[in-house]
């Protein structure tokens, strides 16, 4: 009896349940601290203080990634259908903005919805301003009403950046930065609290979530953290966000202070990336313009700085004035973001970009090859004619292509299959989905090139190889005799050669057995390959465990 006592406390996370007492302990004495009176603020402005709109727009959002992306009953979401790839598969347009590819991609995007969604809440409010209104007296002064016009707002905002991105992205980042921008703009100093206060909220979310996590050093295929940013996407949302807030500072009149506007807007961009300007180059490279984006980033915050005042209603159509050619620039900067996403969405994948070669899955293909034209960006149409286009960008790696749904994209690089061994790649859409199984096996020739094949296998089917690299000769000679190295459809294979002569052909053995190929005697120890002959005995290739 008390040993199963001793293991049923012994099973209580102490370490979460830890972390919940202190933030709880703390924020009761710091009510205390504060008289009793540290929500009054955001029940005066918001429905028993709580922000509804934010919080069932959250709702939505997570419904999407668990029930939609098929998270409830799989472990990884789907997410290759649901991007915006083109104005020609309104499906990925609509459902972009409200899908995630990940765990920590809808989490950090959640914290700042919650953050940022609430400093907007507040500034909107559920009660009216105006002095006399009475609550519930028009559908404008309604609380539920103005609830559910944040959902509603931050839905309009959300297809906006998914119509006006470039490129096939996911996530409700543009709608975040949105948040964003109307906070900055309409209280930056409250703004400045909530940047802070989503820092604190990921810290108490990472702790109960990883409270003692043991980790060491780990090899990982990575590519940088900035190519993975929808600068694009961040920056209409951001700016489209300060517009709407500039609308609202008109109608009741209020001036934020610019240099508040400035330093705050200067913070956010620079701490979330929007000075990270690249393009990519193709094989998996991308070109960073880190001195560009940091010029962009200090006149944004100067723009929106001088732009926190909307038109004075008092300014005749002659006289102009500082502000409001800034407010000018900010909206022509947004329509000219917008403008430049048109040609991407044009792309159009036709039956000629889809390889014969490959793994069939309902209307999908998927593939592997190495520097391949890649086609949707050599699909998009340069701004100098009709029919133009950039072909110059290749790619390797896994190959998913659909031009029923106008996708074609590198879903594993090589570098990462290189380093996995194995990776499993999700195609569907709405309602269903199939995984296929990439594996690279190969042999590490001595002083020489890697010889490796690819092979597909959908779940529960037999594996294919649709990918086999060039030979590579190791750099030994025994007995007058060179060892190439081949990878075939079935394996690898060893050719002995002398001079240019090939003497013999033969497979690899089979681990812990021995074969004579070419007169020279080859025997596997696991994941060595010898080759000897009187005595002489060389390691000439060597495989490569694959990672979990």
């Amino acid at each position: 009896m008390q040993s199963s006592l001793w293991g049923a406390v012994a099973a209580v996370p102490f370490r979460p349940l830890a972390v919940v007492v202190a933030v709880a302990v703390v924020l009761v004495a710091l009510r205390r601290l504060a008289g009793g009176r540290l929500l009054d603020p955001l029940r005066r402005r918001l429905l028993f203080g709580v922000p509804w709109g934010t919080l069932l727009t959250m709702a939505g959002v997570l419904a999407v990634y668990w029930f939609v992306q098929g998270v409830w009953w799989h472990a990884r979401p789907l997410v290759t259908p649901f991007r915006t790839w083109s104005y020609f598969y309104p499906l990925g347009i609509l459902t972009g903005p409200f899908t995630h590819a990940g765990q920590g991609h809808i989490t950090g995007n959640l914290m700042a919805t919650l953050v940022y969604g609430t400093v907007v809440e507040y500034v909107w409010g559920h009660y009216p301003r105006a002095r006399g209104t009475q609550t519930f007296s028009s559908l404008a002064t309604n609380p539920f009403a103005r609830i559910l016009a944040i959902p509603a707002a931050m839905a309009v905002v959300g297809v906006f950046t998914g119509v006006f991105a470039v490129g096939p992205v996911v996530g409700f980042s543009g709608v975040v930065f949105a948040l964003a921008g109307f906070a900055l703009v309409t209280r930056p100093f409250l703004f400045l609290g909530a940047f802070l206060a989503n820092r604190i909220v990921d810290l108490v979310y990472t702790a109960l979530r990883y409270p003692e996590p043991t980790v060491g050093g780990a090899t990982r295929y990575i590519t940088p953290w900035w190519a993975d940013i929808a600068i694009q996407g961040h920056a209409i949302g951001l700016l489209a966000g300060v517009v709407v807030a500039g609308m609202l500072l008109w109608t009741r009149e209020e001036r934020p202070r610019p240099t508040g506007v400035f330093f705050a807007t200067l913070v956010f961009a620079i701490s979330n990336g929007l000075w990270a300007v690249y393009l990519p180059v193709g094989g998996g490279r991308f070109t960073l313009y880190r001195w560009l984006g940091t010029g962009l980033v200090f006149l944004l915050a100067l723009l929106l700085a001088a732009g926190t005042r909307p038109f004075d209603r008092r300014v005749t159509r002659f006289e102009w004035h500082g502000p409001s050619i800034a407010t000018i620039v900010i909206v022509v900067a947004l329509g000219a973001l917008c403008l430049a996403s048109v040609p991407t969405n044009l792309v159009k994948i036709g039956p000629g970009d889809v390889p014969e070669n490959g793994v069939e899955v309902r209307d999908y293909v998927v593939t592997y090859d190495e520097n391949v034209r890649d086609a949707y960006v050599g699909g998009i149409p340069t701004p100098f004619g009709i029919g133009e286009t950039q072909t110059n960008v290749s790619q390797s790696g896994v190959v998913v292509v659909n031009d029923d749904r106008e996708v074609w994209i590198a879903a594993v690089p090589k570098g990462r299959l290189t380093l996995n061994k194995r990776v499993p790649v999700i195609v569907g859409g709405v309602g269903w989905r199939e995984t296929v199984y990439a594996n690279r096996t190969g042999w590490s020739v001595l002083g020489n090139d890697t010889v490796y094949r690819v092979q597909l296998r959908r779940g529960g089917g037999e594996r294919r190889t649709v990918f086999t690299s060039p030979p590579s000769t190791a750099d030994a000679t025994i007995a007058n005799r060179n060892v190439t190295l081949r990878p075939t459809e079935g394996g690898f294979q060893i050719a002995v050669t002398r001079g240019n002569q090939t003497i013999g052909r033969g497979p690899i053995p089979a681990n812990m057995t021995a074969s004579t190929v070419g007169g020279l005697t080859f025997d596997r120890n696991r994941t060595r390959l010898y080759a000897g002959e009187n005595g002489t005995r060389v390691v000439v290739a060597e495989k490569r465990k694959p990672r979990n």
